[in-house]
């Protein structure tokens, strides 16, 4: 015959995290101490002034033009809110300040540029010459502006030279050989998480 062992079981009432939250919520709510509440309650404490509210005698709505204390200047109150003899609007006429009308407007988009037909085969033929001779000195910036077209226009009109590509390597060439270590490993793993990017890695 096997012995049945009693072991004793705490209440239910000492385990806090069994009792409802209404039990405990008040020894965990946090509680303002006296020197920050009685800052707050003094900042809080403004005297009543006769400004605060809208006056009774007043049937109409008014704008009020109240601008920050600075220096004062003539550009601050529009001309639409100037009575007709202030003395600041003297100071835009002498200015040249001219009042914005609808008229006097900037357009709300730009104005469309107009394209320009105007080359011929000839002329992409010197483009295409004088990019061969010397990549360096015609660029396409120059080119653009010397035949009054677009570095887009000159780059779908003739590519890069052989010349220029070797120049560039050379250079890129030169800038890698005083890489040190860090960077050339920097360098690679930037290589390889490029090439793992169309792999979907």
């Amino acid at each position: 015959m096997v012995a049945s062992v009693l072991i004793p079981r705490r209440p239910v009432i000492a385990l806090p995290f069994l009792l409802p939250p209404s039990c405990h919520t008040a020894t965990l709510a946090p509680r303002r101490n006296q020197s920050s509440y009685g800052r707050t309650k003094q900042r809080l404490r403004v005297k009543p002034d006769a400004s605060f509210g809208s006056p009774t005698n007043q049937p109409y709505d008014n704008i009020i033009h109240n601008p920050p204390s600075s220096a004062p200047s003539v550009y601050h109150t529009p001309t639409k809110f100037l009575p007709s003899n202030d003395a600041r609007r003297a100071l835009r006429a002498h200015a040249g300040v001219k009042s914005e009308g609808p008229e006097e407007l900037p357009p709300v988009f730009k104005a469309s540029t107009q394209k320009k037909y105007h080359l011929n085969p000839s002329d992409i033929e010197e483009i295409r010459k004088l990019r061969l001779s010397d990549p360096m000195m015609w660029s396409r910036w120059k080119l653009a502006k010397r035949f009054d077209c677009s570095p887009m226009f000159i780059a779908m009109v003739c590519e890069a030279s052989p010349q220029k590509k070797e120049i560039q390597r050379h250079v890129l060439e030169a800038v890698q050989s005083r890489w040190g270590a860090k960077r050339r490993m920097a360098r690679e793993d930037r290589q390889l998480r490029k090439e793992s990017w169309g792999r979907s890695e």
